[in-house]
């Protein structure tokens, strides 16, 4: 399982001084601010020009970028049209960040003014079940606001954030979140605290993207082999869970969203733990390349998910070994 909002880094794992903590928060509280008071196209022209500058800087995350999004476009190679799609992507993960630091001031009123809904009808569905939902997303859009959007018309949603340093600035971004209605466990106490929550029927929310080295379950994505946590299948599978997808994404001309949830999974299992498993974990990949179809430059995919050629081949050189 990986946090619901792990994209800002700031102060993150750092040991600092007390005047760098102060500093730090300072800073925090400054960029929140100017991020809430400046006109919106200023800040997303800023934004643009930051996303662009951290393409073109940050080679080892765009060439990934670049690698994926060649997957995502179905390219036979890294071409214009590529590199054109995943500095996009950069330019919307800064426009994000400037929507993420704005948290503070947003009022629900405001939040569900700003973003068009569907599918209300299908959390209601799932809930009435009666064991919870477990609510999967991808850096993908403005993936807080889905979650935040579910809280703040009345659900109680958990998920799972690393802490911050300082205290102080884990203080101020935790508690942004719940103040519109997310339930924030810690990495240490995340499966008690998301177990609880679906025990009464809760609603819980994951990151269903994040890559992961040498763990997880391998499924087809885009046609090709890549690395999914097991946690969310995990879960779903042990509760009885119903699953399902939310996202939030940007709207043409950077003045609204759209936020969608799906109707939950129906998933055809087998009874085999190991098989269903898989089973789960591939119904809902298929669901997440979906949405990536849909809106390839607001997916935020800097970091390697596909397998290698020396994977693949220890990977099916395992499954021979299992099969035989």
């Amino acid at each position: 399982m990986h946090n619901i909002s792990c994209g800002i880094a700031l102060g993150k794992g750092v040991r600092s001084t007390e005047g760098e903590k102060v500093l730090i928060v300072r800073l925090y509280k400054i960029a929140s601010w100017l991020c809430c008071y400046t006109p919106q196209r200023i800040r997303y022209t800023f934004a643009a020009v930051a996303g662009d500058l951290y393409y073109w800087l940050a080679r080892e995350h765009s060439r990934k970028a670049d690698r994926n999004m060649q997957i995502v476009l179905g390219e036979p190679k890294i071409n214009r049209r590529v590199r054109l799609y995943a500095r996009r992507s950069f330019r919307n993960y800064a426009k994000y960040m400037t929507d993420f630091l704005r948290q503070p001031y947003l009022t629900p009123e405001y939040m569900n003014q700003v973003t068009g809904q569907t599918g209300w009808e299908y959390i209601e569905q799932s809930l009435a079940h009666g064991k919870g939902l477990v609510l999967i997303t991808a850096h993908y859009g403005s993936w807080d606001n889905a979650a935040m959007l579910i809280g703040l018309n009345g659900h109680k949603v958990s998920t799972v954030a690393n802490d911050f340093n300082p205290p102080e600035l884990n203080q101020l971004i935790q508690g942004s979140r719940r103040k519109h209605g997310l339930e924030i466990y810690s990495p240490k106490e995340a499966l008690r605290g998301l177990y609880t929550t679906l025990k009464k029927n809760g609603i819980i929310a994951l990151l269903f993207d994040s890559p992961v080295e040498g763990e997880g379950i391998v499924v087809n994505f885009f046609g090709k082999p890549a690395r999914f946590p097991s946690g969310p299948a995990m879960i779903a599978l042990r509760t009885g869970s119903k699953v399902m997808i939310g996202y939030v994404v940007r709207q043409p001309g950077n003045t609204s969203y759209y936020g969608f949830w799906t109707p939950p999974f129906d998933f055809e299992l087998t009874g085999n733990r190991e098989k269903d498993l898989v089973i789960m974990t591939q119904t809902m990949a298929e669901g997440i390349e979906k949405l990536v179809r849909r809106h390839p430059d607001q997916w935020y995919m800097f970091r390697k998910i596909w397998l290698d050629d020396a994977e693949i081949a220890e990977y099916l050189k395992q499954e021979a070994v299992v099969g035989s």
